[in-house]
């Protein structure tokens, strides 16, 4: 399974990037062929399990790190034509770089071999490119009964309360903080940075008021 991203801006510029669901890759890498904001203890998220006697680099910025580079001089507000291609269907909208940038973004981690981020893999494998947030609630809780359905199915508990999905949304919210820290290191670019600041509320807006926002969608199902 694989998803591709194309960016062409106003000027002809284009950004073409390409995603395998599958990036297996050695543990231990070659420190010289990445930038050092990628390495494991670079603004090592403190919930972070993974050890470096294990893992040179982080998983998340390995990945992304492309991305981030290639978004160095596009400023998040700069419309552009966003053209997102998987095996099943084609998307297309014209919208600001940051939301196209935000979508991509938020594909890449949620299929690292990040272990927090590892819960997401299912929502990664059904992409769905530039979600609203009502869309992104509905997945997401949906997500997690289909979860809980597999743990009581080998005798564990059913989490009806979601209070599993309110700790994952703290420790994602975590993780997008320090992972903002290791792009402010990296570049000053607009996009880069509004992009994960804006992860970084969804996680809290969804860990304080998942009710709210699911009360507001419980119309659907009357």
């Amino acid at each position: 399974m694989f998803i591709e991203y194309t960016f062409t801006m106003d000027d002809g510029k284009v950004l073409h990037y390409r995603v395998e669901f599958e990036r297996p890759r050695e543990h231990i890498l070659d420190k010289s062929l990445y930038p050092a904001w990628t390495q494991l203890e670079f603004h090592q998220c403190p919930n972070c399990p993974l050890t470096t006697e294990k893992y040179s680099h982080c998983p998340v910025a390995i990945d992304a790190h492309e991305i981030v580079l290639g978004f160095t001089e596009i400023l998040s507000c700069k419309e552009v034509d966003i053209h997102v291609r998987t095996q099943e269907r084609e998307y297309f909208k014209r919208t600001d770089a940051q939301t196209g940038l935000r979508a991509l973004i938020g594909f890449v981690m949620a299929s690292s071999a990040c272990p927090i981020l590892s819960p997401l893999r299912g929502m990664a494998y059904y992409h769905l490119p530039f979600a609203s947030l009502d869309e992104t609630v509905f997945r997401v809780t949906s997500s997690y009964l289909l979860h809980q359905y597999y743990v009581y199915q080998k005798n564990g508990q059913f989490d009806l309360e979601f209070e599993g999905l309110k700790q994952r949304f703290k420790e994602t919210q975590t993780l997008n903080y320090h992972f903002l820290e290791r792009i402010r290191a990296a570049c000053d670019a607009d996009a880069n940075l509004n992009v994960l600041a804006t992860l970084f509320t969804i996680s809290s807006m969804l860990s304080l008021s998942l009710e709210r926002h699911l009360k507001e969608i419980e119309h659907l199902f009357e």
